[in-house]
């Protein structure tokens, strides 16, 4: 099997999302290389807790992230991130059983899974993402302390709008 590395094919181009890739990779290299020289059983399975923590702990950001920029592919993505993270459980529990086999089936698993989901969800989500945040620079709030029902919202151009009908003008 030949070892996991990130790369800019990966890049989903928003630096926090790139930056957890890169530890799954590399948490994901470690397996293989512990699993390569045929580390101890309880080494191996540290690194799988590790390759799982890891994994589950990002799941949980991007879907944060997905909630909060009201992701319209949230769903179809989560459902992603919950068939690996079955997987995933699967392979460490066992591991923990002493099924060595698993160590390899979960690296082998995690090596195609993160470099398909990268490739397309993941950066369908950093496009997404990265447009919702420039279209919140492009907003201007002129109203102090006001409730949000009583300011006056403009955009860049100086057009108003109303963000909780989601209507233009007002």
């Amino acid at each position: 099997m030949s070892a996991l590395r990130w790369s800019m094919s990966q890049a989903v181009f928003l630096p926090e999302i790139d930056d957890e890739h890169k530890e799954i990779f590399a948490a994901v290299s470690e397996l293989q290389e512990g699993l390569s020289r045929r580390g101890p059983l309880p080494e191996i399975c540290e690194l799988a807790k590790r390759v799982a923590a890891c994994t589950v702990e990002h799941f949980a950001h991007e879907e944060r992230l997905m909630r909060a920029a009201r992701y319209k592919s949230l769903r179809w993505h989560k459902q992603q991130h919950d068939v690996a993270r079955r997987r995933v459980r699967q392979f460490v529990g066992g591991i923990e059983e002493g099924d060595t086999a698993a160590g390899s089936a979960l690296a082998g698993y995690l090596t195609t899974w993160l470099c398909n989901h990268a490739s397309l969800p993941d950066r369908m989500l950093g496009a997404y993402l990265r447009n919702h945040q420039r279209s919140l620079f492009h907003l201007t709030l002129r109203a102090g302390t006001k409730p949000a029902d009583a300011c006056a919202w403009v955009d860049s151009k100086g057009d108003r709008f109303d963000p909780l009908a989601g209507k233009a003008g007002r």
